[in-house]
């Protein structure tokens, strides 16, 4: 097994290998947000004739200190789409998720008033006459 696949952390920033033109960097913060490679490129493009020194710089100095991602990781698609998410909206992903527990503890909580009610009893003994 690679070493660098036991490294990856999907909510960390890498640099894509396989949709490359200057080293992966736009494409690689494209698939970290979940948005277009080509927007990416685009807009650095557009802030190299806005900003031209510090865009030249910050681009080196991703492509010093950003990593390839691993090749022969695999990452299921709601996984990935979780992490954008998480990337894109914190606050709104964190809302999603408490809202998920929160409908889960809800039908627990039911399950459980049944499971120990009479009615269960009850339903359970028609049940064994049934057999």
């Amino acid at each position: 097994m690679n070493t660098d696949t036991k490294k990856y952390n999907p909510s960390k920033l890498y640099r894509d290998r396989d949709h490359r033109i200057l080293g992966g960097v736009c494409s690689g913060i494209g698939k970290f947000f979940g948005v277009s490679r080509h927007a990416v490129r685009f807009l650095v493009v557009v802030s190299l004739f806005m900003f031209t020194l510090p865009t030249v710089i910050g681009y080196f100095a991703a492509l010093i200190l950003l990593k390839y991602q691993p090749e022969d990781i695999v990452v299921e698609p709601e996984e990935t789409e979780f992490w954008q998410s998480v990337h894109r909206s914190p606050a709104g992903t964190m809302d999603t998720i408490r809202h998920r527990f929160s409908t889960m503890e809800t039908r627990m909580r039911n399950l459980e008033a049944y499971l120990t009610s009479r009615k269960y009893k009850l339903d359970r003994a028609f049940d064994k006459l049934q057999d």
